[in-house]
């Protein structure tokens, strides 16, 4: 999947990692109901179990991290079935719809550049499965309003949905959680609704206060980029991009280098713009960025 996008999605799988137990050795059986979760008729037990829930919920976590998903996904519809009120299973499900979403965006937009009738019929599933993906992630708002992890991965829902004030309030509810430990990534996502806005100004602000506290996080720096090539700010772009590009192995963001191309051809730094559009090209060959590049190349000669 395209990496500025991938970078909410791998940070949050990072985080369910650092909170998942070690299963020690023994797997707990609970009942006859092997239903996955859209399926009808599985009864309801008659009281909460709050730690059978969890420990269906780490299995389940171990299972999508080792991409047995459907396995993951049967151990989720366990632990919600013991524990309606637990918000993780819900989290989890979401993210493993958003992640099937990736898989059909990269299709679309990285593996190949595909256009016409293919292109709409990826597309369709990506949508389908973004819908998913919002539907879960309501659900975990719902029973724990205050989830600021669930929270911050509908604003990635809703940015790939092109849904700006949605994100926008997704991810500021996010950021309301002062025990959250990835504010980060909320003003990224901010930043990035408020720039699809054309709210410069308040984009500027997130992302830059974002960069400030964690420069590590490469997509704010690029995105922090894309805002001051929107004020006509060509040089403070240029010096946000070049040390991002001089990381790319850490941060192989293929439209940083077409961004950073742009730049330096601004600024008349033709050879310098030629050399990044072919190390643009030569990220993914075959992805509309690299198809993009690969045209203002030729403009360039």
């Amino acid at each position: 999947m395209p990496r500025f996008v991938k970078c909410n999605l791998s940070r949050t799988l990072g985080k369910v990692e650092e909170n998942t137990l070690i299963l020690k050795g023994f797997l707990l059986t609970m009942g006859t109901c092997f239903a996955v979760l859209s399926a009808p008729g599985c009864a309801s037990h008659p009281r909460r179990d709050i730690d059978q829930s969890q420990v269906r919920y780490q299995l389940a976590v171990s299972y999508f991290q080792n991409q047995r998903t459907e396995a993951a996904i049967e151990e989720l519809s366990k632990s919600i079935d013991l524990d309606p009120g637990n918000p993780e299973p819900h989290n989890l499900l979401g993210l493993i719809a958003l992640k099937q979403a990736y898989d059909y965006k990269a299709q679309a937009e990285t593996l190949s550049c595909l256009h016409g009738e293919d292109e709409t019929s990826v597309r369709r599933e990506e949508s389908n499965y973004l819908q998913q993906a919002e539907a879960h992630f309501r659900k975990a708002v719902s029973t724990s309003g205050s989830y600021a992890e669930a929270w911050n991965n509908l604003s990635v829902v809703s940015l790939l949905k092109q849904e700006w004030d949605q994100a926008i309030e997704a991810a500021q509810n996010a950021l309301k959680d002062p025990t959250y430990t990835a504010p980060a990534l909320a003003r990224a996502n901010l930043g990035w609704a408020f720039f699809n806005k054309r709210d410069l100004q308040s984009s500027w602000k997130e992302l830059h206060e974002t960069v400030t506290r964690t420069p590590s996080l490469c997509v704010s720096r690029y995105r922090l980029a894309k805002v001051y090539v929107e004020r006509n700010d060509i040089e403070q772009a240029r010096e946000v991009i070049e040390p991002l590009l001089a990381e790319s192995k850490r941060c192989p963001i293929q439209e940083a280098f077409l961004l950073g191309a742009l730049i330096n051809q601004r600024q008349k730094n033709f050879e310098r713009a030629k050399e990044l559009l072919r190390s643009c090209t030569e990220m993914a060959t075959r992805s509309c960025v690299a198809e993009e590049c690969r045209r203002y190349a030729q403009l360039i000669q």
